[in-house]
Parts: C-alpha cells; sequence; structure tokens
C-alpha cells in the first residue's frame, strides 16, 4: 500500500500543471483531511498457570480536519483549524487551533512544499495518533504543532496535501483522594502523524 501511495504521489508531482497564483497575499485556502475505520484491542492476562483473554468488541470512527486559510502576503497563510472525532457509541471530541503556515513556490512546478506551526485546545489527549476518547469535560487539553509538506496542484485550483505533523498535548489536573490527600499530575505526549487530503484555492479581492 505504502509503495502504490509513494509511486502514485510521484506520477502525480511529474504531470502536475503548473501553479503560479494560488498562494498569492489575499487569496483563501480550504483545505479537508479525514481518516475513517475501526478500531479494537485485546487484553490477556496470566497468573499461576491460568490465561485469560478480554477483547473488546470493534468500534468505527470518522475523523475530519478541517481548514481554512487567509494569505495575509504573498505564501504566508493564517489557518484556523478544526479536528472531530466521532467515535461509535461515544460522545464527539474536539480540537481547535490556528496554524501560521508559508507556502514555497517553484517556478513552472505544480508541487509546492510548506511548513506549518501552530497551537490548540480541545477536550481529548489522543492515543494511537487520533483523540481515542474524551478525557476532559473542558476544552482544556493544549497541543502545540509543528510540521511541513506538500501540494500537489492536479488542476488550478485543486491541490492534494501530504503533511507531516508533529503534535505535544499536555494536560494537567488535580484531585484529593477519600483520605483527604491532595495530589496533581500533568501528562505530555507526542505524536508524529501524516495527514493526507486536498485543498481548494480561490482568489481573494482586490
Amino acid at each position: 500500500m505504502q509503495r502504490i501511495l509513494a509511486a502514485t504521489l510521484v506520477v502525480l508531482c511529474l504531470g502536475a500543471p503548473p501553479a503560479l497564483s494560488q498562494t498569492q497575499s489575499k487569496s483563501w485556502e480550504f483545505s479537508l483531511a479525514t481518516n475513517v475505520g475501526s478500531t479494537s484491542s485485546s487484553v490477556t492476562y496470566t497468573s499461576g498457570g491460568h490465561t485469560e483473554t478480554n477483547e473488546s468488541d470493534a468500534q468505527s470512527y470518522l475523523g475530519l480536519d478541517v481548514r481554512a486559510g487567509y494569505f495575509v502576503a504573498d505564501g504566508f497563510s493564517l489557518e484556523p483549524e478544526i479536528y472531530i472525532l466521532a467515535v461509535d457509541g461515544m460522545r464527539p471530541m474536539f480540537n481547535i487551533g490556528a496554524n501560521a503556515a508559508y507556502t514555497f513556490t517553484i517556478p513552472e512546478s505544480g508541487v509546492k512544499p510548506f511548513v506549518t506551526a501552530g497551537y490548540g485546545i480541545g477536550n481529548s489527549n489522543p492515543m494511537m495518533q487520533r483523540l481515542y476518547q474524551r478525557s476532559s469535560e473542558a476544552m482544556d487539553v493544549p497541543v502545540l504543532r509543528a510540521g511541513g509538506g506538500l501540494k500537489v496542484f492536479i488542476s488550478k485550483q485543486v491541490a492534494l496535501k501530504l503533511e507531516y505533523r508533529y503534535e505535544r498535548y499536555t494536560q494537567e489536573n488535580s484531585e484529593t483522594s477519600y483520605w483527604g490527600y491532595s495530589y496533581s499530575y500533568e501528562a505530555v505526549s507526542n505524536y508524529h502523524n501524516v495527514l493526507i487530503g486536498f485543498s481548494v484555492f480561490l482568489p481573494g479581492g482586490e
């Protein structure tokens, strides 16, 4: 599968039409990425020569990453973002944030590299590179993001988008035990993700 994806990307890069004005000042970029599938787990306990396995039912999930970028200068854009994850049998999980990105233009090429960095906040800490279960009733789980990738234009206004993203989630909490003792904890999670989606570019006003 990875070889097929890589070969497809190479073909698209070679055949991509030149992208000249899509990332000029006052233009817009609307992006969408998604991940769909199902997940299940099993735990095996062994004690005193006895083994027991507990398996969970498979759960379907649908994740959507939506971004709207506005180019405040040639190549430089600001991108509000929302990530929504719906898991079968669970309440939806959210992460909202804002990114700053710079897209590089290669003369007479339909491929544009880009870099991005941003900050977000949500109600969950991700597991296995996705928001797996809601871990807070408030929007108080911050995330720092940084990454980059390629925009491969398949037409003048539409590009496939391949992005690597590093994310650092931090969750803090304090509680009081049954015996009256107070304690606090901080959990930090680091993730390396690959996002695949597409972007639509619209010209801005004068």
